[in-house]
């Protein structure tokens, strides 16, 4: 038997980036106030850009540049049309820290990460400072996504899961 790469291993769970992120766009809309995971509460509001593609991203990629994606009828409408977020500019809370970054579903990155301000005195104890935050963002998206991978991986709780998603998008009231 021919050993699997890791680049297709990589391909064949780049979905999961992508359904990640649209699970959490629901979550967002939904739950304004915070996610409740584990004790931990986050708040994520997804800003400005979003990119949102179909089975063939090379045909069905829609990248949409507006201030609240929620409120937007295009984002809405892809979504209805089946395409899931696949790169989106978003604000997470931490612990009353504000954190603004891009995320792209194939790696989970956080690019153009922007870290609340800090107050160290001094060069090392500003680098300590910002080292803690980064780490706190981190946790937070890796919380996140652990928490929706156990969901995803719960057949039941996906189906109900699945179906309240469905259904907030079904619900929603594009171009009217």
């Amino acid at each position: 038997m021919p050993e699997i790469t890791m680049a297709d291993k990589l391909h064949r769970t780049e979905f999961l980036g992508r359904e990640f992120l649209t699970w959490l766009f629901f979550k967002s809309c939904r739950e304004r106030d915070s996610i409740d995971i584990a004790g931990a509460k986050y708040r994520v509001h997804f800003e400005r850009m979003m990119t949102l593609d179909g089975e063939n991203p090379a045909t069905e990629m829609s990248t949409i540049k507006v201030d609240e994606p929620s409120q937007s009828d295009e984002v809405l409408l892809s979504l209805k049309l089946g395409k899931k977020v696949s790169r989106c500019r978003m604000v997470i809370t931490v612990d009353g820290a504000e954190f603004t970054t891009g995320i792209d579903s194939s790696s989970l990155a956080m690019k153009s990460l922007k870290l609340p301000e800090v107050k160290g005195a001094d060069f090392f104890e500003k680098l300590d400072e910002k080292t803690a935050l980064t780490d706190s963002v981190e946790d937070a998206v890796q919380n996140l996504f652990v928490h929706f991978v156990r969901l995803r991986l719960d057949a039941d709780a996906w189906d109900r899961e699945a179906g309240e998603i469905a259904d907030w998008i079904e619900s929603q009231d594009v171009l009217g």
